[in-house]
């Protein structure tokens, strides 16, 4: 009787004491947790961007829109400065502003359609503008690149306004501008920037492009299609290259 209640506890001890010694040998056997999840640091495409802003110059070209009046910003060069600063997270505000080597051709509405137009003339234009870029991999560059896209709107001016023999007034236009780029970080604070941007904006046509009239008062042929609406967005493509310092201050 005794040896069966003295050996009772003995056989439970020895079960737990070899259900202890499981545990701690399939422990022993387990790699390491953290090898299993996440990456190695100094192997990852990734890399923080330490700087908040960045200050930009960049050459490219304009393509232009003539326009269906024919008057409208010709193809040409330009140079533009950029600053960027981050404001939260992947956003970034932009400003910039640049100098256009443009040119125009000139419609006098009031002669005949065989002599009406010349030029080009040089019309130099400014382009300012505001905006904000979504970066498209947040606050780092993956494999040294950080590619964006943004939204702007601001003013496109020519150097010098001018009004045209028949109304056409060459001024000032309000002008949305939608870009896509990228920086590749050579270092911690120089990148080369690649952009593709959109000048989008509008022409307003005078009367006389409808129903012109010589200095006789002869009906002419229109210069537009009569039933052709008086204003005209239009679509002004260019592309850039340019250097871009990183700091923050």
């Amino acid at each position: 009787m005794s040896e069966r209640l003295t050996g009772a506890p003995l056989r439970g001890g020895l079960a737990v004491r070899g259900l202890a010694a499981a545990a701690a040998a399939s422990l022993l056997a387990a790699p390491p947790l953290g090898a299993q999840v996440g990456h190695d640091p100094a192997r990852s495409p990734f890399r923080d961007l330490t700087t908040r802003q960045g200050l930009s110059v960049a050459v490219g070209r304009f393509a232009g829109n003539a326009a269906a009046a024919g008057v409208g910003a010709l193809p040409g060069p330009f140079v533009a400065l950029r600053l960027d600063t981050r404001l939260s997270g992947p956003v970034d505000f932009w400003a910039s502003v640049a100098r256009i080597a443009s040119s125009r051709r000139v419609v006098d509405a009031t002669a005949d359609s065989a002599t009406r137009v010349s030029g080009p003339i040089d019309m130099p234009l400014v382009a300012a503008d505001i905006g904000l870029a979504l970066n498209l991999t947040g606050p780092r560059t993956w494999r040294q690149l950080a590619p964006y896209v943004g939204i702007g709107m601001g003013v496109m001016a020519p150097s010098e306004t001018r009004i045209d023999p028949g109304g056409y007034r060459a001024g000032s236009n309000f002008s949305f501008v939608p870009t896509a780029g990228t920086r590749l970080f050579v270092g911690r604070a120089l990148a080369l920037r690649v952009e593709a941007r959109d000048y989008y904006f509008r022409y307003e046509w005078p009367l006389a492009y409808f129903n012109p009239v010589s200095p006789e008062g002869d009906r002419l042929a229109p210069v537009l299609d009569p039933l052709a609406p008086d204003k005209q967005w239009t679509h002004n493509l260019t592309l850039s290259v340019g250097l871009t310092y990183a700091f923050t201050f």
